[in-house]
Protein backbone atom coordinates (compact mmCIF):
# COMPACT_ATOMS: atom_id res chain seq x y z
CA UNK A 1 0.00 0.00 0.00
CA UNK A 2 1.09 3.56 -0.68
CA UNK A 3 -0.12 4.71 2.73
CA UNK A 4 2.16 5.59 5.58
CA UNK A 5 -0.60 4.70 8.06
CA UNK A 6 -0.17 2.00 10.62
CA UNK A 7 -2.42 0.07 12.97
CA UNK A 8 0.36 0.01 15.57
CA UNK A 9 0.30 2.12 18.70
CA UNK A 10 2.93 4.54 17.37
CA UNK A 11 1.81 8.16 17.10
CA UNK A 12 3.34 10.12 14.25
CA UNK A 13 4.60 13.61 15.00
CA UNK A 14 4.25 16.26 12.35
CA UNK A 15 7.26 18.28 13.53
CA UNK A 16 10.30 18.07 15.76
CA UNK A 17 8.47 19.95 18.50
CA UNK A 18 7.60 17.54 21.36
CA UNK A 19 3.86 16.87 21.42
CA UNK A 20 3.88 15.28 24.86
CA UNK A 21 0.66 16.78 26.14
CA UNK A 22 -1.56 15.85 23.22
CA UNK A 23 0.20 12.52 22.92
CA UNK A 24 -0.41 11.71 26.57
CA UNK A 25 -4.10 12.62 26.33
CA UNK A 26 -4.50 10.35 23.32
CA UNK A 27 -2.66 7.41 24.84
CA UNK A 28 -4.51 7.64 28.16
CA UNK A 29 -7.89 7.82 26.44
CA UNK A 30 -7.15 4.90 24.14
CA UNK A 31 -5.95 2.77 27.06
CA UNK A 32 -9.17 3.53 28.97
CA UNK A 33 -11.42 2.67 26.01
CA UNK A 34 -10.57 0.41 23.07
CA UNK A 35 -7.22 -0.52 24.60
CA UNK A 36 -8.96 -1.97 27.68
CA UNK A 37 -11.00 -4.41 25.60
CA UNK A 38 -10.32 -7.67 23.75
CA UNK A 39 -10.38 -5.77 20.49
CA UNK A 40 -8.06 -8.00 18.46
CA UNK A 41 -10.15 -11.08 19.26
CA UNK A 42 -13.62 -9.52 19.15
CA UNK A 43 -12.90 -7.57 15.97
CA UNK A 44 -10.87 -10.01 13.89
CA UNK A 45 -11.48 -9.74 10.15
CA UNK A 46 -13.50 -12.96 10.06
CA UNK A 47 -16.39 -11.21 11.84
CA UNK A 48 -18.44 -8.32 10.49
CA UNK A 49 -18.31 -4.88 12.05
CA UNK A 50 -21.73 -5.06 13.71
CA UNK A 51 -20.81 -8.29 15.49
CA UNK A 52 -17.56 -6.71 16.65
CA UNK A 53 -19.36 -3.72 18.16
CA UNK A 54 -21.90 -6.04 19.81
CA UNK A 55 -19.06 -7.98 21.43
CA UNK A 56 -17.25 -4.86 22.62
CA UNK A 57 -20.43 -3.38 24.09
CA UNK A 58 -21.16 -6.64 25.92
CA UNK A 59 -17.61 -6.71 27.28
CA UNK A 60 -17.90 -3.11 28.49
CA UNK A 61 -21.13 -3.91 30.33
CA UNK A 62 -19.70 -7.09 31.83
CA UNK A 63 -16.50 -5.39 33.05
CA UNK A 64 -18.40 -2.39 34.38
CA UNK A 65 -20.88 -4.59 36.22
CA UNK A 66 -18.11 -6.78 37.62
CA UNK A 67 -16.13 -3.77 38.81
CA UNK A 68 -19.17 -2.22 40.46
CA UNK A 69 -20.02 -5.44 42.31
CA UNK A 70 -16.43 -6.03 43.42
CA UNK A 71 -16.19 -2.45 44.68
CA UNK A 72 -19.33 -2.84 46.80
CA UNK A 73 -18.05 -6.06 48.39
CA UNK A 74 -14.47 -4.90 48.98
CA UNK A 75 -14.54 -1.20 49.75
CA UNK A 76 -11.55 -1.49 52.02
CA UNK A 77 -9.24 -3.33 49.61
CA UNK A 78 -6.77 -1.02 47.79
CA UNK A 79 -6.16 -3.60 45.08
CA UNK A 80 -9.87 -3.74 44.36
CA UNK A 81 -10.03 0.02 43.96
CA UNK A 82 -7.24 -0.11 41.39
CA UNK A 83 -9.08 -2.82 39.48
CA UNK A 84 -12.29 -0.81 39.55
CA UNK A 85 -10.57 2.23 38.08
CA UNK A 86 -9.04 0.22 35.26
CA UNK A 87 -12.42 -1.05 34.09
CA UNK A 88 -14.44 2.11 34.55
CA UNK A 89 -15.19 3.32 31.05
CA UNK A 90 -15.90 6.95 30.08
CA UNK A 91 -19.61 7.57 29.59
CA UNK A 92 -19.07 8.95 26.08
CA UNK A 93 -17.32 5.73 25.03
CA UNK A 94 -20.27 3.62 26.14
CA UNK A 95 -22.69 5.86 24.22
CA UNK A 96 -20.39 5.70 21.18
CA UNK A 97 -20.57 1.90 21.06
CA UNK A 98 -24.30 2.00 21.78
CA UNK A 99 -24.98 4.44 18.93
CA UNK A 100 -22.70 2.69 16.42
CA UNK A 101 -24.82 -0.39 17.03
CA UNK A 102 -28.10 1.52 16.77
CA UNK A 103 -27.26 3.94 13.96
CA UNK A 104 -27.91 2.15 10.69
CA UNK A 105 -26.44 5.03 8.72
CA UNK A 106 -22.86 4.37 9.70
CA UNK A 107 -23.20 0.91 8.19
CA UNK A 108 -24.83 2.28 5.03
CA UNK A 109 -23.71 0.94 1.67
CA UNK A 110 -23.19 4.49 0.43
CA UNK A 111 -19.94 4.65 2.37
CA UNK A 112 -18.47 2.39 -0.30
CA UNK A 113 -18.32 4.08 -3.71
CA UNK A 114 -17.84 1.59 -6.51
CA UNK A 115 -16.00 2.95 -9.55
CA UNK A 116 -15.83 0.95 -12.76
CA UNK A 117 -12.90 2.62 -14.53
CA UNK A 118 -10.39 2.74 -12.99
CA UNK A 119 -11.70 -0.25 -10.98
CA UNK A 120 -11.83 1.13 -7.47
CA UNK A 121 -13.69 0.74 -4.19
CA UNK A 122 -13.59 4.03 -2.32
CA UNK A 123 -14.36 4.25 1.40
CA UNK A 124 -16.03 7.63 1.87
CA UNK A 125 -16.49 9.15 5.32
CA UNK A 126 -18.71 12.04 6.34
CA UNK A 127 -16.97 15.44 6.35
CA UNK A 128 -14.09 14.23 4.18
CA UNK A 129 -15.36 15.65 0.87
CA UNK A 130 -18.13 13.04 0.66
CA UNK A 131 -20.22 15.10 -1.79
CA UNK A 132 -17.22 15.67 -4.05
CA UNK A 133 -16.28 11.99 -4.05
CA UNK A 134 -19.83 11.06 -5.01
CA UNK A 135 -19.52 13.46 -7.92
CA UNK A 136 -16.24 11.80 -8.94
CA UNK A 137 -18.01 8.44 -8.90
CA UNK A 138 -20.93 9.69 -10.95
CA UNK A 139 -18.66 11.45 -13.42
CA UNK A 140 -16.60 8.32 -14.02
CA UNK A 141 -19.48 5.84 -14.11
CA UNK A 142 -22.28 7.86 -15.67
CA UNK A 143 -20.68 11.03 -17.05
CA UNK A 144 -22.81 13.26 -14.85
CA UNK A 145 -22.80 14.88 -11.43
CA UNK A 146 -24.65 13.54 -8.42
CA UNK A 147 -27.67 15.40 -7.10
CA UNK A 148 -26.89 17.34 -3.93
CA UNK A 149 -27.06 15.13 -0.85
CA UNK A 150 -28.07 12.14 -2.95
CA UNK A 151 -27.05 8.53 -2.64
CA UNK A 152 -24.28 7.35 -4.98
CA UNK A 153 -25.11 6.80 -8.64
CA UNK A 154 -26.86 3.55 -9.36
CA UNK A 155 -24.65 1.10 -11.23
CA UNK A 156 -25.61 -1.15 -14.09
CA UNK A 157 -25.46 -4.65 -12.56
CA UNK A 158 -24.10 -6.12 -15.78
CA UNK A 159 -21.23 -3.64 -15.86
CA UNK A 160 -20.49 -4.24 -12.20
CA UNK A 161 -20.48 -8.01 -12.63
CA UNK A 162 -18.02 -7.70 -15.51
CA UNK A 163 -15.49 -5.87 -13.38
CA UNK A 164 -12.40 -7.95 -12.60
CA UNK A 165 -12.29 -8.08 -8.81
CA UNK A 166 -8.57 -8.91 -8.79
CA UNK A 167 -7.82 -5.51 -10.35
CA UNK A 168 -9.91 -3.46 -7.92
CA UNK A 169 -7.98 -0.95 -5.80
CA UNK A 170 -9.16 0.09 -2.36
CA UNK A 171 -8.87 3.79 -1.56
CA UNK A 172 -9.71 5.96 1.45
CA UNK A 173 -9.12 9.58 2.40
CA UNK A 174 -8.65 10.52 6.05
CA UNK A 175 -8.64 13.86 7.85
CA UNK A 176 -7.37 15.21 11.12
CA UNK A 177 -10.16 14.29 13.60
CA UNK A 178 -10.33 17.69 15.29
CA UNK A 179 -10.46 19.59 12.00
CA UNK A 180 -13.13 17.16 10.80
CA UNK A 181 -15.15 17.74 14.01
CA UNK A 182 -15.00 21.51 13.54
CA UNK A 183 -15.90 21.18 9.87
CA UNK A 184 -18.97 19.14 10.81
CA UNK A 185 -19.96 21.69 13.42
CA UNK A 186 -19.61 24.63 11.03
CA UNK A 187 -21.47 22.79 8.29
CA UNK A 188 -24.25 21.17 10.31
CA UNK A 189 -24.64 23.21 13.49
CA UNK A 190 -23.50 26.83 13.10
CA UNK A 191 -26.29 27.68 10.67
CA UNK A 192 -29.54 27.69 12.64
CA UNK A 193 -31.79 26.91 9.70
CA UNK A 194 -29.74 23.93 8.53
CA UNK A 195 -29.38 22.72 12.12
CA UNK A 196 -33.13 22.55 12.56
CA UNK A 197 -33.84 20.95 9.18
CA UNK A 198 -31.17 18.23 9.30
CA UNK A 199 -31.21 17.52 13.05
CA UNK A 200 -27.54 16.48 13.18
CA UNK A 201 -26.55 18.59 16.20
CA UNK A 202 -28.00 17.12 19.36
CA UNK A 203 -28.31 18.15 22.11
CA UNK A 204 -30.27 20.98 20.50
CA UNK A 205 -30.68 22.60 23.94
CA UNK A 206 -27.11 23.91 23.58
CA UNK A 207 -28.38 26.24 20.87
CA UNK A 208 -31.70 27.22 22.49
CA UNK A 209 -32.26 30.94 22.84
CA UNK A 210 -32.71 31.04 26.60
CA UNK A 211 -31.26 33.22 29.32
CA UNK A 212 -29.20 30.24 30.49
CA UNK A 213 -27.45 29.86 27.12
CA UNK A 214 -27.22 33.56 26.26
CA UNK A 215 -23.62 33.97 27.40
CA UNK A 216 -22.25 30.94 25.55
CA UNK A 217 -24.24 31.79 22.41
CA UNK A 218 -22.41 35.12 22.24
CA UNK A 219 -18.98 33.43 22.39
CA UNK A 220 -18.09 31.04 19.51
CA UNK A 221 -15.51 29.23 21.65
CA UNK A 222 -17.86 28.63 24.55
CA UNK A 223 -20.74 27.53 22.32
CA UNK A 224 -18.51 25.08 20.48
CA UNK A 225 -17.07 23.80 23.77
CA UNK A 226 -20.59 23.23 25.11
CA UNK A 227 -21.46 21.26 21.99
CA UNK A 228 -18.27 19.20 22.20
CA UNK A 229 -19.06 18.32 25.81
CA UNK A 230 -22.64 17.27 25.00
CA UNK A 231 -22.86 15.73 21.55
CA UNK A 232 -21.86 12.19 22.67
CA UNK A 233 -25.16 11.99 24.55
CA UNK A 234 -26.41 10.89 21.14
CA UNK A 235 -23.72 10.42 18.50
CA UNK A 236 -24.64 11.60 15.03
CA UNK A 237 -23.43 9.78 11.93
CA UNK A 238 -21.30 12.78 10.89
CA UNK A 239 -19.21 12.75 14.07
CA UNK A 240 -18.19 9.15 14.80
CA UNK A 241 -14.44 8.43 14.71
CA UNK A 242 -13.22 7.62 11.21
CA UNK A 243 -12.12 4.22 12.49
CA UNK A 244 -15.77 3.22 12.81
CA UNK A 245 -16.74 3.57 9.12
CA UNK A 246 -16.40 1.11 6.24
CA UNK A 247 -16.80 -2.03 8.34
CA UNK A 248 -14.55 -0.64 11.08
CA UNK A 249 -11.69 0.82 9.09
CA UNK A 250 -9.16 0.48 11.91
CA UNK A 251 -9.16 -3.30 11.38
CA UNK A 252 -8.00 -3.28 7.78
CA UNK A 253 -6.66 0.16 6.86
CA UNK A 254 -3.27 -1.40 6.08
CA UNK A 255 -4.92 -3.48 3.36
CA UNK A 256 -5.87 -0.38 1.37
CA UNK A 257 -3.90 0.40 -1.78
CA UNK A 258 -4.01 4.15 -1.19
CA UNK A 259 -4.63 5.98 2.08
CA UNK A 260 -4.64 9.72 1.51
CA UNK A 261 -4.99 12.73 3.74
CA UNK A 262 -7.38 15.63 3.29
CA UNK A 263 -4.88 18.12 4.59
CA UNK A 264 -2.86 20.99 3.16
CA UNK A 265 -1.20 18.59 0.73
CA UNK A 266 -4.54 17.23 -0.51
CA UNK A 267 -4.22 18.34 -4.15
CA UNK A 268 -0.78 16.84 -4.40
CA UNK A 269 -2.23 13.56 -3.19
CA UNK A 270 -4.94 13.73 -5.86
CA UNK A 271 -2.15 14.11 -8.40
CA UNK A 272 -0.49 11.02 -6.91
CA UNK A 273 -3.77 9.14 -7.28
CA UNK A 274 -3.98 9.97 -10.98
CA UNK A 275 -0.40 8.76 -11.44
CA UNK A 276 -1.10 5.52 -9.59
CA UNK A 277 -4.57 4.66 -10.91
CA UNK A 278 -5.37 7.01 -13.77
CA UNK A 279 -3.58 5.43 -16.71
CA UNK A 280 -6.03 5.02 -19.60
CA UNK A 281 -8.97 6.24 -17.47
CA UNK A 282 -10.77 9.55 -17.08
CA UNK A 283 -9.68 9.97 -13.45
CA UNK A 284 -7.67 13.16 -14.03
CA UNK A 285 -10.57 14.58 -16.05
CA UNK A 286 -12.97 13.83 -13.18
CA UNK A 287 -10.60 15.44 -10.66
CA UNK A 288 -10.39 18.56 -12.81
CA UNK A 289 -14.17 18.68 -13.02
CA UNK A 290 -14.84 18.15 -9.33
CA UNK A 291 -11.75 19.52 -7.56
CA UNK A 292 -10.40 21.93 -10.22
CA UNK A 293 -7.14 20.02 -9.77
CA UNK A 294 -5.06 21.21 -12.76
CA UNK A 295 -5.72 24.86 -11.97
CA UNK A 296 -4.92 24.50 -8.27
CA UNK A 297 -1.66 22.74 -9.06
CA UNK A 298 -0.74 25.25 -11.78
CA UNK A 299 -1.04 28.21 -9.41
CA UNK A 300 0.94 26.50 -6.67
CA UNK A 301 -1.95 25.53 -4.38
CA UNK A 302 -1.06 21.86 -4.21
CA UNK A 303 -0.04 22.33 -0.57
CA UNK A 304 -2.58 24.92 0.47
CA UNK A 305 -5.90 23.14 0.99
CA UNK A 306 -7.88 24.27 4.04
CA UNK A 307 -11.21 22.69 3.06
CA UNK A 308 -13.89 23.71 0.60
CA UNK A 309 -17.25 24.08 2.35
CA UNK A 310 -16.17 25.26 5.79
CA UNK A 311 -12.40 25.92 5.55
CA UNK A 312 -12.16 24.50 9.06
CA UNK A 313 -8.38 24.76 9.33
CA UNK A 314 -8.65 28.55 9.11
CA UNK A 315 -10.98 28.64 12.11
CA UNK A 316 -9.38 26.37 14.71
CA UNK A 317 -8.18 29.29 16.87
CA UNK A 318 -11.59 30.95 16.69
CA UNK A 319 -13.47 27.92 18.02
CA UNK A 320 -11.17 25.61 19.99
CA UNK A 321 -10.17 26.15 23.61
CA UNK A 322 -7.68 24.02 25.49
CA UNK A 323 -10.62 22.26 27.18
CA UNK A 324 -12.41 21.41 23.94
CA UNK A 325 -9.11 20.27 22.39
CA UNK A 326 -8.52 17.88 25.29
CA UNK A 327 -12.06 16.53 25.12
CA UNK A 328 -11.93 16.00 21.35
CA UNK A 329 -8.55 14.26 21.59
CA UNK A 330 -10.13 11.83 24.04
CA UNK A 331 -13.07 11.10 21.75
CA UNK A 332 -10.93 10.49 18.67
CA UNK A 333 -7.87 8.86 20.23
CA UNK A 334 -8.65 5.66 18.33
CA UNK A 335 -8.12 7.48 15.02
CA UNK A 336 -4.71 8.81 16.00
CA UNK A 337 -3.62 5.45 17.39
CA UNK A 338 -5.07 2.96 14.91
CA UNK A 339 -5.10 5.00 11.68
CA UNK A 340 -1.67 6.52 12.25
CA UNK A 341 -2.85 10.12 11.97
CA UNK A 342 -0.47 12.95 12.78
CA UNK A 343 -1.18 15.41 15.56
CA UNK A 344 -1.29 18.90 13.99
CA UNK A 345 1.05 21.46 15.47
CA UNK A 346 -1.80 23.85 16.29
CA UNK A 347 -3.21 21.35 18.81
CA UNK A 348 -0.29 21.67 21.19
CA UNK A 349 -0.06 25.39 20.48
CA UNK A 350 -3.56 25.82 21.95
CA UNK A 351 -2.74 23.58 24.90
CA UNK A 352 0.48 25.52 25.51
CA UNK A 353 -1.37 28.85 25.46
CA UNK A 354 -3.32 27.67 28.50
CA UNK A 355 -0.07 26.83 30.30
CA UNK A 356 1.32 30.27 29.58
CA UNK A 357 -1.89 31.93 30.72
CA UNK A 358 -1.78 30.22 34.12
CA UNK A 359 1.97 30.80 34.40
CA UNK A 360 1.39 34.54 34.05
Amino acid sequence: PSSSSSSSSEIIRSSTKPLLRAEDIIRRSYQRTFGALSIETACSLDVDGRTCIDSLLSEVRELSSSSSQTSQNNDEAPSTKATTTSTSFPWWFVTMLRDIKANGGIHGAWHNLTILDPPMDFCTIEKIATTQWRNVQCSLNEGKEAIWNSRPCQLDRTKLASRNRSDVSRVVMLRDPLERLLSGYLNKCADGRRRKIEGSCEPMSVFDETDMTLRIREDPKQLFAAYVDGFPLKWDMHFFPQSMYCDLLFRHVDDYDFVGRMDQGFYGQLRNMTSKFGGGSRLSEAFDKVFDLSFRLSVGRGNGNVGTETQALKHVNKYFTAASVRRALEYFAVDYIRLGLEIPGWVDDILEEENEMFAD
